[in-house]
């Protein structure tokens, strides 16, 4: 049941026409805590990153970072439904996988061993979390 309301999302997602200029957020792909860090400008030199948890809906402004807890996460499925390739994949000691990827819909990047990455996977076991750039939080 899962997999079949996880593959009309993904349907919906793709008849509506979703665009590189859009604001990307990850609530308009999936479910779970969600969090959005901000970028506060204290100065000419220096940006304060702060830590904003929302409900519902994404701050839009000074929104740097978003990150998502999500239980039963299928990784290729979020992959997929993000149109992203993966650049790096590294296994941790504790068991989990990290896995830094690129997609186009999302158009801040960072470089990770000279390769563009906007989004970034942490999975261990039924526990995942998904963030872009990359997971600014804790996992």
């Amino acid at each position: 049941m899962k997999k079949m309301l996880l593959v009309v999302i993904i349907f919906m997602i793709l008849i509506s026409g979703v665009s590189e200029n859009s604001d990307f957020t990850l609530l308009d792909y999936f479910s779970g805590q969600y969090s959005a860090y901000t970028s506060v400008d204290s100065g000419e030199e220096s940006v304060d990153l702060g830590f904003c948890y929302i409900n519902s809906a994404p701050v839009k402004e000074n929104v740097v970072g978003e990150s998502m807890v999500i239980n039963n996460l299928e990784v290729g499925s979020a992959l997929s439904a993000l149109n992203a390739r993966v650049v790096k994949t590294e296994y941790l000691d504790t068991g989990a996988t990290v896995i830094y990827a690129y997609t186009n819909l999302i158009s801040q990047d960072v470089n990770i061993d000279n390769e563009k990455v906007n989004l970034q996977i942490a999975h261990y076991g039924d526990y995942s979390v998904i963030g872009w750039p990359l997971i600014l939080g804790s996992f």
